[in-house]
């Protein structure tokens, strides 16, 4: 169950970032939460999530689980957007499943919030 309300929550949220595509990017703004975290604001909603089919699990793996695909902001070289393909990975343990980042309408922008092991 808990694999299915999860996944709603992804598509709801990769649909609402979607539907805000059409704003390119033009700063970004870099605010320090602590001496050793950076919190990346970007102007405009990522691109639309790109539709990736998810394999079967690697040969002889039992304990994997997928972590999606998402954009990352790299702001260099002209380009602003990168894809990073989902992966199977293997959980730490006491971990069941894995919550994807996601990015997130604040501060003014976008902020990535990263994603995490859950039990």
């Amino acid at each position: 169950m808990r694999n299915f309300i999860f996944s709603g929550l992804a598509a709801v949220a990769v649909l609402g970032l979607a539907a805000c595509a059409d704003t390119p990017p033009s700063t970004v703004v870099v605010t320090s939460t602590s001496p050793s975290t950076q919190a990346v604001v970007v102007p405009g909603p990522p691109p639309q999530a790109v539709v990736e089919f998810k394999p079967p699990p690697p040969p002889g793996s039992t304990a994997t689980t997928w972590q999606p695909g998402h954009w990352r902001w790299v702001g260099a070289n002209g380009e602003t957007w990168e894809w990073v393909s989902g992966q199977y990975v293997t959980p730490p343990a006491g971990y069941n499943y894995w919550v994807p980042g996601q990015w997130v309408s604040a501060n003014g922008g976008w902020n990535w919030v990263e994603g995490h092991w859950a039990a």
